[in-house]
């Protein structure tokens, strides 16, 4: 509801200035003149016919005012002319308002014209509920795509949390299974532990029957017997403080020696008897790895030189020849490709025909190398997405030479047929479960490492299925060699030898 004033602007300003003027001097003349009383009252009335009245403006829709619940009048104090003198500048400048509680309030008339002047007051047909409608529908639909938001997050989490709890599941199902194998290799060792003891049982009591029955042997025949007493223990070990590193071992010939090579302490001449016989370091090489027993009675490791010809010292790769007295005989460069390369293990293996193969395992690949009789190096193979852990001659027929390479990363192994330094044909074979190291002793039966049964089972070299288990190992298993019933097992990790009687072929 507006309130303003109805009359010109004109007549309000004569009206304020003789309200302010005037009544000054007529209340002068009052207190001078008594008689002047009568004469103040007339000019007040003169003066009163001269007020301009402030009325309310009634709305064009009377439909409108009816449905408020109650109005809103602005009236000017309807006080006697005589209460109108006293106001004094009152009267023009303030008028009561009532509002909806009952309560009046004197505004200044100059707010309301300022008001109505600028346009600042509200009507209700300037109202519009568009604009409210808008910014509702708008903050409605922020808040459903925040909704929206907050499910799919949700849903995120929700399924994050189901492939979190299949993973964990998966793990406890690893972790049940890893335990039944460590249950069972354990049972398994308890198995092996009495029967070792019923063994050595078995030998005291053997012993004591030679004593009590006066059987006295000669020095050589107190060998033979100790040699026989020992093929009757099913497994033994040899464990020594200069074993620090151990990598590969292999039996000497007509004899019970065998040689390991160890990274850090050189070559070592043990007697499945009696202990370690002989150690063999220099300055002048290191590093020794892959022993091989040479069809002309020679040890033949792989190591590093030390090469002293021009102004600083390089180390080099050479295969060094020694004698079954672990003195060195001669030695050969290996191949050129792999002189800047790092090269982590390294594997030999001779065939009857003289040739050598070498293969090499670094961190980013595996290679295989031919040496000729000639001293000849040839580069068979060469990958980037493969691992060579071990190598064997299967056999030598003609011009041909049949080699078993282990490729441990995809659990194979290949069957390589190699002709005039080439490899003409390759077979995968998947003898077990996860191949390791492996072996062919002087009866051509061939021995692998099963990482994933943890077992050295014996092959049949034509179909390479398995005819046996041998022993029972770990799996940090090095290196395995055997010869004339014995089979010999190197762990790098635990520092230890382990020998193991291959029934199988002392049958035979």
């Amino acid at each position: 509801m507006v309130v303003g004033h109805e009359a010109d602007g004109e007549a309000a300003n004569v009206m304020q200035c003789r309200l302010e003027v005037c009544p000054k001097q007529l209340f002068s003349n009052c207190l001078t003149s008594p008689t002047s009383s009568s004469s103040l009252s007339k000019h007040l009335l003169m003066e009163y016919d001269d007020i301009v009245w402030i009325k309310e403006k009634v709305p064009n829709d009377a439909g409108l005012v009816s449905q408020l619940p109650t109005s809103i009048t602005a009236s000017v104090d309807s006080s006697s002319p005589q209460d109108k003198v006293t106001v004094g500048n009152d009267v023009s400048s303030h008028i009561t308002v009532q509002f909806f509680n009952g309560n009046n309030k004197k505004v200044p008339a100059e707010f309301l014209k300022e008001n109505e002047e600028d346009g600042n007051s509200i009507s209700i047909e300037d109202f519009d509920i568009t604009e409210y409608e808008k910014k509702l529908y708008d903050n409605a639909k922020q808040t459903i795509n925040l909704i929206g938001d907050l499910c799919n997050r949700s849903e995120q989490i929700t399924e994050q949390q189901k492939e979190t709890l299949l993973r964990l599941e998966e793990k406890q199902q690893e972790c049940q299974k890893i335990t039944e194998k460590m249950e069972e290799v354990a049972r398994q060792n308890e198995q092996l532990t009495i029967a070792k003891q019923e063994l050595e049982q078995r030998l005291v009591e053997h012993s004591a029957d030679q004593e009590e029955s006066g059987i006295s042997q000669s020095s050589k025949t107190e060998g033979n017997l100790s040699q026989t007493e020992w093929q009757r223990v099913d497994s033994s070990h040899i464990s020594n403080s200069d074993l620090l590193q151990p990598n590969s071992v292999t039996f000497l010939q007509s004899t019970d020696k065998i040689v390991v090579t160890d990274q850090d302490n050189g070559l070592l001449l043990f007697s499945v008897e009696f202990g370690l016989i002989k150690k063999v370091s220099s300055s002048e090489w290191k590093w020794p790895q892959s022993a091989v027993y040479t069809p002309d009675n020679k040890i033949l490791v792989s190591a590093m030189v030390r090469d002293g010809s021009g102004n600083k010292t390089v180390w080099k790769r050479n295969l060094i020849k020694f004698n079954e007295n672990l003195e060195f005989v001669s030695r050969i460069e290996g191949p050129k490709w792999i002189e800047n390369e790092t090269v982590t293990r390294e594997h030999l293996c001779i065939a009857l025909n003289g040739y050598i193969y070498l293969c090499v395992t670094g961190d980013t690949f595996s290679a295989l190398y031919e040496l000729a009789t000639d001293g000849q190096w040839t580069e068979l193979c060469h990958k980037r997405s493969a691992r060579f852990s071990n190598i064997q001659v299967l056999a030598v027929i003609d011009v041909i030479t049949e080699v078993l390479v282990v490729e441990q990363k995809r659990g194979y192994i290949w069957l390589l047929s190699i002709r005039e330094s080439t490899i003409c044909d390759r077979n995968m074979i998947a003898a077990v479960e996860k191949p390791g190291a492996l072996c062919i002793d002087d009866e051509k039966q061939l021995f692998i490492h099963d990482i994933g049964q943890s077992k050295i089972r014996l092959l049949e070299p034509r179909t390479f299925e398995a005819i046996q288990d041998v022993a029972l190992t770990s799996k940090n298993l090095t290196a395995i060699s055997a010869y004339q019933g014995l089979l010999v097992a190197v762990y790098c990790a635990d520092k230890i030898i382990h020998l193991h009687r291959n029934w199988i072929a002392i049958s035979q």
